[in-house]
């Protein structure tokens, strides 16, 4: 009896366990409704076979919450947690949407890198590169001796998947007085292989009288190229027919949208406080915004020391106007603004909890950060000045629970958003 017994126990757990791999993909899908972490989402996928085939076929899925890249190349969830990634990310780099962005060799050779699958996925920027060089040879900013990371931000005009034109890619460098862009070419169109037929002279400079004039940011918007000065002037460059040569004297060169507006300012003194305001450009649904983002900071400290962000305001790009102008929005339209200088995405909202809020900015303390103490010296508190913005009642609660920003804060790290290919 006791063998007996054995057995039907045996046989009712294998009963048990196909049960559950055969569970209605239905059911996959409202379990997959509800967890707005992707590192949950693979959990599920890794199960089994079965429920893994039924996650793929679910469709309009909410948008995964970001993880975290830390300058070391390491990868953490929204719960603090490390992700396992296929290379490291050099710290002489950043992040682009979901590819990290390396660079080495003072600039000398650049690449964007998918850290979760990095043997399939690198494209190699070598023109980029050049250009970026270029620019240090010429700029008064950048001596020589000077290893300065010359990347403030690089951007793509769209993800570069085989089904999809080769895209463009721009970077924001030398503290915002130049930017640069170039075509990707790939070599076949089963991955990304070794960089080849470049155009020349992807250098240039926003044009104006006032040649020192800062770039605040980038953004591409249907396949143009769009850049935000620091008195919120847009200019837009549109490439002709992918020859970017001679951008500056080219009829495809830069255009002006927007006129600069000589009141705004990048710093306000009044008594005893400094009001900096940042600019960020972000593209959603064919639509362009621009977001101000208000800080604190006492007199008689360093940026970036002490800095306290307390509001931020919103304008859309209206293009169809002459001139074109900045239009003040109180909503997002069902969507959210992840905010960082490396990068920031407009995503969906979420109905699930724990989900992406609507109406809100997510924001990252890192500004005006210091690398060198950062790693070698007294550090300031990398997560102090991030948190939630919500539009709706203007208030700022924080960007994580305390216990997973207590762990995040012990890696003594700024951090930026990584969005991940919701694989």
């Amino acid at each position: 009896m006791e063998v007996e017994h054995v057995e039907v126990t045996t046989a009712a757990a294998e009963a048990a366990t196909s049960s559950w791999s055969e569970l209605p993909a239905d059911l996959i899908g409202l379990v997959l409704l509800r967890l707005p972490s992707l590192a949950d989402r693979v959990r599920l996928r890794a199960v089994c076979r079965p429920w893994r085939t039924d996650a793929k076929r679910q469709a309009a899925l909410p948008p995964p919450l970001p993880w975290f890249a830390l300058r070391d190349g390491g990868l953490v969830d929204h719960h603090g947690a490390p992700v396992r990634c296929a290379a490291p990310i050099l710290r002489e780099g950043g992040v682009t949407d979901y590819l990290a962005f390396l660079a080495h060799n003072r600039a000398a050779c650049c690449s964007l890198v998918n850290p979760l699958s990095a043997s399939e996925e690198t494209l190699l920027l070598p023109q980029l590169a050049n250009a970026v060089l270029r620019a240090m040879n010429d700029s008064m900013l950048y001596t020589v001796g000077n290893t300065k990371m010359p990347y403030v931000k690089v951007i793509l005009s769209s993800p570069p998947l085989d089904s999809s034109p080769d895209p463009l890619v721009a970077a924001l460098i030398l503290e915002g007085y130049y930017a640069a862009i170039s075509a990707c070419k790939r070599q076949d169109v089963t991955g990304f292989g070794s960089v080849s037929d470049w155009t020349r002279k992807e250098i240039h400079r926003i044009p104006g009288e006032d040649y020192r004039m800062r770039l605040a940011d980038i953004a591409f918007l249907n396949g143009r190229l769009y850049a935000l000065t620091v008195k919120e002037g847009l200019y837009v460059f549109e490439p002709n027919s992918g020859d970017l040569d001679d951008l500056m004297n080219a009829p495809s060169g830069f255009r002006h949208c927007i006129i600069d507006n000589p009141e705004q300012q990048e710093v306000y003194t009044k008594t005893d406080l400094r009001y900096v305001v940042a600019r960020y450009l972000a593209e959603c649904d064919g639509r362009l915004f621009m977001v101000r983002r208000w800080m604190r900071v006492p007199l008689n400290v360093q940026l970036g020391d002490m800095d306290e962000t307390f509001s931020f305001e919103v304008f859309e790009a209206d293009l169809t106007t002459t001139p074109c102008q900045w239009r003040k929005v109180d909503r997002l339209g069902g969507h959210a603004i992840f905010l960082g200088s490396e990068c920031t995405k407009v995503v969906r909202a979420s109905k699930c909890v724990g989900g992406v809020q609507e109406d809100c900015i997510y924001f990252m303390h890192r500004t005006f950060d210091n690398p060198s103490r950062e790693y070698f010296g007294p550090c300031v508190d990398p997560l102090g000045d991030s948190g939630v913005y919500n539009m709706t009642n203007r208030r700022i609660t924080p960007l994580l629970p305390e216990a997973v920003m207590e762990k995040l804060c012990l890696k003594r790290q700024f951090l930026t958003w990584f969005f991940p290919a919701d694989v």
